[in-house]
């Protein structure tokens, strides 16, 4: 079972102990929260602020060790000044959440934001999602460095033609939206099949490895 968009006020202390007890559930949370500064996220009318944020990853890293979140941010909202935008990669770089995805804010018609003030240039906003995108590139290289020599359980996907190698996914993977772990074979694996696979390297930011003994 993996959880995904789990908005951060839905997370109570008792689906806190079922992921870190059920072993059916995969240490891994999509957890959107769109920013992270207190006045960002009341523009959002999104519950909770920076603080609130804060205080929850530090409790879900505690009582779920190895857990992997994944979350969504946006960048250039109306009223997000250079001091927020830091403060969103500061965020980033303390909480250190492996998987993001960053999109820069458009205004869609008819919406409630689209009718905000202060509103960010277009391109700026843009800039400050590559901005962000670079940060989690650095967080996803450490994550990645520290997987190193690990040996973990991958449910194979099928060969992959261009990377001439088995391509999968391990729970710290979603599909679709992480990157694959490829990873090299003596034998036949088939689609579906989970094996063991210790971690080697890395490829275009992307896991690679071997099958384990």
């Amino acid at each position: 079972v993996r959880i995904h968009y789990v908005y951060p006020d839905e997370i109570d202390d008792e689906l806190v102990d079922v992921i870190a007890s059920e072993p059916k559930i995969v240490k891994y949370l999509d957890i959107p929260i769109q920013h992270c500064n207190s006045k960002i996220l009341k523009l959002m009318n999104r519950r909770g602020d920076g603080a609130f944020l804060r205080e929850l990853f530090a409790k879900l890293r505690d009582r779920i060790p190895g857990l992997v979140i994944r979350t969504s941010l946006i960048t250039g909202l109306p009223g997000e000044g250079e001091e927020e935008f830091e403060e969103l990669c500061e965020f980033l770089r303390e909480m250190q959440i492996e998987r993001a995805g960053v999109f820069p804010f458009s205004p869609e018609e008819g919406t409630r934001a689209a009718l905000m003030e202060n509103r960010v240039d277009t391109a700026e906003a843009e800039r400050r999602a590559e901005l962000v995108v670079d940060v989690q590139a650095r967080i996803m290289d450490d994550f990645n460095e520290s997987r190193m020599g690990e040996i973990t359980e991958v449910l194979c996907e099928g060969w992959d033609a261009q990377a001439m190698s088995y391509a999968g996914r391990s729970w710290a993977e979603s599909p679709d939206i992480d990157g694959r772990i490829y990873f090299s074979a003596d034998e036949t694996i088939e689609p579906g099949t989970f094996v063991m696979v210790r971690f080697t390297g890395t490829m275009d930011g992307e896991l690679t490895g071997e099958l384990a003994e």
